[in-house]
């Protein structure tokens, strides 16, 4: 069933690291948006007008496609099949295994997610003023 395990044990290791990328944190942002801002990469090609290309969604398009492609190449049958049961694994996973979590686990506590128009957070100053 296994053609090559190198290119299977790479493809598994760039589908993990998708997976964890499309995690929506904070909130409803990929995780992969949060990681081009910490390494100092744009986000969208015109960053004061939030348009033009998004980098990250790219980013992210290309690692999938390379993941799928060393799987693909690394079965020997049913690859198909397995390859687009991993593409919509990687694509739907990350959403529903946080909305998962959040409603069994984590019930209650909004680690994950919260709701922003019904959320207000207040804190105190040095200076003893409340924003």
């Amino acid at each position: 069933m296994i053609r090559e395990r190198s290119l299977l044990i790479k493809g598994l290791i760039f589908l993990l690291a998708v997976f964890i990328l499309n995690i929506p944190f904070p909130n409803s942002a990929p995780l992969i948006n949060s990681v081009f801002s910490f390494l100092g990469l744009p986000i969208y090609g015109n960053e004061e007008t939030m348009t033009g290309f998004y980098y990250t969604n790219n980013a992210w398009a290309i690692m999938l496609l390379i993941s799928l492609f060393l799987l693909y190449k690394s079965l020997n049958c049913h690859r198909l099949k397995l390859t687009i049961l991993a593409a919509f694994i990687v694509t739907s996973g990350p959403g529903f295994m946080i909305e998962v979590m959040q409603k069994t686990v984590l019930s209650g506590m909004y680690a994950v997610s919260y709701d922003a128009e019904n959320s207000n957070c207040t804190f105190e100053t040095n200076k003893r003023e409340t924003i």
